[in-house]
């Protein structure tokens, strides 16, 4: 048997799905609203992780050609150039995402005895200059062999995702159980956000974090019985995933007061804390650095596999052939460099914008709404599909086979949420302190206008070859 038709069991296929989504990356700013993070995870659960990945699952039961994928479903559904449009948004979305992420790391790594560098005024050159040479490295290191790569890329989910998720967690039990707690409970009320816009700003932020299904979508179809094991897999991985991002979020609160949870690298905030409560704060520096190098790995994952997407894409002529560019090595050094110009450009928003935390939610903004404008565009693909192919075998599919209506009432709530979320994203979260609020929308909007409109461009000058 080769090994693309292999069976994989329900259990690998759930923890390729938990792999493929759960991220310590956003419980630091969910941390700085408490308990009423719990809202905003459950609803995107139930509105927008459970429907993408049933849908995903039945997408790429159906359409299997290049292993399917966004660019493939959406072709399938919506025509070519819709195709194109959502692959430009699916990798521009992760290009907008790097320099929050490198912000993240940078200000981590500060913990060692430079606290507040990323904070403060007066470094912000510096702080800018910092972060284009990290991403400059990550971006060259990308262009050695792939086999080098993959094991940052493996260091990257154990020491940036696993061991810190464990050691927050304890801390937490350790603070409960010692009665150190800084978590204020009242009562269920506590769970229902406060009616501000500085809260419901995070509901796209909280809906993109459980995106990212579509990266293992292929692998659901190698699995015996897929009708009856592909939900029961996808209900337990969002029941975990859900489960960890609650426990990891509130766990911050329980050891970190929300008032002082730091957006930047509440991560470390909070596992430095409990190093100091138990008498290990010598061991701090060796901790940060761990942690560093995880989320160094973690990047680097993120920055060669879009860049491989757009550049088989440029080899097919959807994009400009410069794309298509690679070095000895097989790796797609043309888009790596141009990845790097674009976050040079992009991170001028921590110089231009009134503090760190003002340019590191514009960011997280753009990256969250992006994604789940693409993510439309896959729904509104999958109930076309339903009507236009109703014909066209299907390994799962979402519902009874001759019924539509579960499919398409899912998608339908999910697109209400992400035009909602998508909405909401326009105005900047609490934890960004932003006093001109509408400098900071008009600068979104701004930013949103011409991140659509290049790629509407280019489709419409080629409109005779992408149809």
């Amino acid at each position: 048997m080769s090994l693309s038709n292999k069976k994989i069991s329900t259990l690998s296929l759930t923890m390729l799905n938990i792999s493929a989504i759960i991220s310590l990356s956003s419980i630091a700013y969910m941390a700085t609203i408490g308990l009423q993070s719990i809202f905003f995870y459950l609803i995107a659960a139930i509105t927008f992780l459970l429907p993408t990945s049933l849908i995903c699952a039945e997408l790429s039961s159906m359409i299997t050609q290049n292993n399917g994928g966004v660019f493939s479903w959406v072709k399938a559904g919506l025509g070519e150039k819709a195709g194109v449009l959502a692959m430009w948004l699916e990798w521009f979305n992760n290009v907008v995402s790097f320099p929050s992420s490198v912000t993240a790391l940078v200000a981590t790594f500060a913990y060692i005895g430079f606290r507040g560098f990323a904070e403060n005024a007066h470094t912000s050159v510096s702080f800018w200059l910092v972060m284009v040479c990290v991403f400059i490295a990550i971006s060259l290191f990308n262009c050695l062999p792939l086999r080098k790569v993959v094991i940052l890329n493996i260091v990257g989910a154990v020491f940036g995702m696993i061991i810190p998720g464990i050691l927050l967690i304890l801390g937490a039990i350790y603070f409960l159980v010692t009665g150190q707690s800084n978590l204020e409970y009242h009562g269920v009320g506590d769970i229902l956000p406060a009616f501000s816009l500085g809260t419901y700003a995070l509901l796209v932020k909280t809906l993109s974090s459980y995106s990212g299904i579509q990266s293992v979508a292929f692998h659901m179809t190698n699995i015996d019985k897929p009708e009856k094991n592909i939900p029961k897999s996808i209900l337990i991985a969002t029941l975990i995933i859900v489960s960890l991002t609650i426990l990891t979020t509130v766990g911050l609160n329980i050891i970190i007061p929300v008032k002082d949870v730091n957006v930047l690298n509440g991560l470390i905030q909070g596992i430095s804390q409990v190093l100091s409560i138990i008498g290990l704060g010598g061991v701090k520096p060796l901790i940060v650095i761990m942690i560093s190098i995880g989320m160094l790995a973690a990047l680097s994952t993120w920055v060669l596999g879009p860049a491989r997407g757009m550049q088989t894409a440029a080899e097919q002529q959807l994009f400009p052939k410069i794309m298509a560019g690679k070095n000895r090595f097989n790796m797609p050094v043309n888009m790596l460099m141009i990845q790097v110009c674009i976050v040079i450009v992009l991170s001028t928003a921590f110089l231009i914008m009134p503090s760190v935390y003002a340019a590191f939610a514009l960011l997280i903004a753009i990256t969250s709404q992006f994604t789940v404008v693409t993510w439309i565009m896959v729904f509104v693909a999958a109930i076309r599909l339903r009507f236009t192919q109703p014909d066209t075998h299907r390994v799962f599919y979402v519902g009874k086979r001759n019924s539509n209506w579960l499919l398409v009432t899912m998608s339908l709530v999910a697109i209400f949420m992400c035009s909602l979320g998508f909405i909401l994203g326009l105005f900047p979260p609490g934890f960004s302190h932003v006093k001109d609020i509408l400098r900071y929308t008009t600068i979104l909007i701004i930013a949103d206008v011409i991140i659509i409109a290049i790629p509407l461009v280019w489709i419409w000058l080629h409109r005779k070859r992408i149809v």
